[in-house]
C-alpha cells in the first residue's frame, strides 16, 4: 500500500499513480471552494475544508485544520492500512496540506511514492498529536525531509524520474 500527494488539477486530469479499485481519495480544499471531480473512480472519497495556514498565522481558528479534522484524517489512514488501500490525497497545489497527510501516512507504514512535498506543520503536528506521538514544536519546514542551512530548499532529485536529462 502506498500514499501519494497530488494537486487538484492532477485529480481532474488523472495525473497520478493508478490507485486501483481498492483505493481512497482524500480531498482538501479551501473553505467554500468546490471539490474537483476526479477523472478516475476510488472506492472511498473523503472531503475536508481548511486553509493552508500554520499555527501562528493570523487567521481565524475555524479556517485552520481542527483537532477533529486531524483525528478524522488519522482514522482514515488507519482504516486504509487495515483495508490495504492505496491512498491519493490532494490539496490545491499538492504540496503542503496533502504533503502533511502523506508524510504522516508514511510514518504509519504506507510506502512513500516520494512525491514533492513540503508539509504544513500545523496539519502534520495535529495528526501526530491525534496519534499520541511526540513532535518538535520548532521543527523546520522541509521539502521531502531535507532542510538546508542557507534557507534555500531544493527538492530531492529522483534519478528514475530524470531519465537521460
Amino acid at each position: 500500500m502506498w500514499i501519494q500527494n497530488v494537486s487538484m488539477s492532477d485529480i481532474r486530469e488523472g495525473h497520478h499513480i493508478d490507485a486501483g479499485i481498492n483505493s481512497m481519495l482524500i480531498q482538501i480544499v479551501d473553505p467554500a471552494y468546490e471539490f474537483p471531480t476526479p477523472k478516475y473512480q476510488f472506492r472511498e472519497t473523503h472531503q475536508f475544508e481548511f486553509l493552508d495556514v500554520e499555527k501562528d498565522d493570523n487567521f481565524p481558528d475555524e479556517c485552520k485544520c481542527t483537532d477533529e479534522q486531524a483525528q478524522e484524517l488519522v482514522q482514515l489512514l488507519q482504516h486504509a492500512l487495515t483495508e490495504r488501500m492505496n491512498v491519493i490525497v490532494h490539496c490545491h497545489a499538492g504540496v503542503c496540506r496533502s504533503g502533511a497527510v502523506a508524510e504522516v501516512g508514511v510514518m504509519l507504514g504506507f510506502d512513500d511514492t516520494e512525491a514533492f512535498r513540503s508539509p504544513n506543520l500545523l496539519v502534520k503536528h495535529k495528526m501526530m498529536d491525534a496519534l499520541g506521538w511526540l513532535y518538535d514544536d520548532n521543527e523546520p519546514h522541509t521539502i521531502n525531509g531535507i532542510e538546508f542551512d542557507s534557507g534555500l530548499i531544493i527538492p530531492k532529485r529522483n534519478e528514475e524520474q530524470l531519465g537521460d536529462s
